[in-house]
């Protein structure tokens, strides 16, 4: 039997990589001047999937138009690349 105090990967708390390649992803898109929350969704975005996330705002639109990945939503990217991938509990409202 497995023991009760193991997690599934998916219900781990957040790893330092992970937090520290988000807070690397937003403050990349700070400097292209989306504003802190879209900055944070384009983050989230990366490690979550931008489907799963909320739409950019109306002044930053114009800003994300000009990036040349698209993506799900009214979304594009600066880059193809994901971040740290992030259990799914988080940014799920679960635990």
């Amino acid at each position: 039997m497995k023991d009760s105090t193991s997690r599934r990967a998916q219900d781990r708390p957040e790893t330092l990589w992970q937090a520290r390649t988000f807070k690397t992803m937003k403050r990349h898109y700070e400097r292209l001047g989306l504003c802190r929350v879209c900055a944070a969704q384009a983050a989230w975005g990366h490690q979550l999937g931008f489907s799963r996330i909320n739409p950019p705002c109306h002044d930053c639109q114009p800003i994300i138009d000009t990036f040349p990945v698209d993506k799900p939503g009214l979304w594009r990217s600066r880059s193809p690349r994901r971040g740290a991938k992030f259990s799914s509990s988080i940014g799920s409202g679960k635990g």
